[in-house]
């Protein structure tokens, strides 16, 4: 009988060492995994949280950092499944609702990424990030109606003003909030606040491309071409995507731009 319970206290030890060993490489693997993904390294990172959901499934930051990881690299539908694992076994996780609509709104369904904004929200309602991003979606969605001719929905351009005050209020001069306002503005006919405010918005970030493309819309529409030109000349020396590229080419040879 003192063999068998010795026999059973040993087996107890290993397994508990082999335990706390699958603990210290899961800790490492998820270690090495966020220095990957801080350091740009997305696939690499990706291997390292692989192996560390594999490990341990229920681990909600390996999870997570996998999301981004994925994200990153632009595999959507796989970014979206890790976050909503991470709110299957941690429905209180304000950042996840918050990535998971990044995730949705990239994914082109707006409505959803509505509801996970929202429901981020509820969790964490001084999360200014999460105000502006709430605040663009209601923007696209109010552009985004069945017919290109009609204008924009008043109601969710109200929505979107509201969810990027809310984000200047927690974030004074946040600039991606104050270029959301700008394009809200001239959306509504208020160019001259419009440029006022993406006028701040550039004093914040001087390379943004979206500041000052934005900026050429509100002079154009305002009758102002010789300004106009000036701010989509910024705009094209700041390098912008390619199909965005072609836009501000396309308004600069419309006004009539040296």
């Amino acid at each position: 009988m003192r063999k068998s319970l010795v026999f059973v206290a040993a087996l107890l030890v290993l397994v508990l060492v082999a335990c706390q060993g699958g603990a210290a490489n899961v800790d490492d693997l998820l270690k090495s995994g966020r220095a990957h993904l801080e350091a740009d390294e997305y696939n690499e990172a990706i291997t390292d949280l692989k192996a560390a959901v594999e490990a341990d499934p229920d681990n909600s930051k390996a999870h997570f950092l996998l999301g981004q990881a994925y994200n990153q690299t632009g595999d959507l539908m796989k970014a979206a499944d890790e976050f909503r694992t991470v709110l299957e076994l941690d429905p209180d996780n304000a950042a996840a609702h918050h990535n998971l609509g990044v995730t949705y709104f990239q994914l082109q369904d707006p409505r959803a990424a509505v509801a996970e904004f929202k429901a981020a929200l509820e969790l964490d309602p001084d999360d200014p990030d999460t105000h502006y991003q709430l605040g663009a979606t209601y923007l696209v969605l109010a552009l985004s109606g069945t017919d290109p001719t009609a204008p924009p929905d008043p109601q969710l351009l109200e929505q979107a003003t509201t969810e990027f005050k809310a984000a200047l209020e927690l974030k004074e001069n946040m600039p991606e909030a104050l270029i959301g306002m700008g394009n809200v503005y001239i959306q509504q006919g208020e160019y001259a606040t419009a440029i006022e405010i993406l006028q701040q918005a550039i004093e914040q970030v001087p390379d943004s491309p979206e500041a000052y493309y934005a900026l050429g819309t509100a002079y154009a529409q305002s009758g102002d071409v010789e300004n106009a030109c000036e701010a989509y000349s910024h705009f094209l020396a700041l390098n912008p995507p390619a199909n965005w590229r072609i836009q501000g080419e396309q308004a600069m040879t419309t006004l009539g731009c040296p």
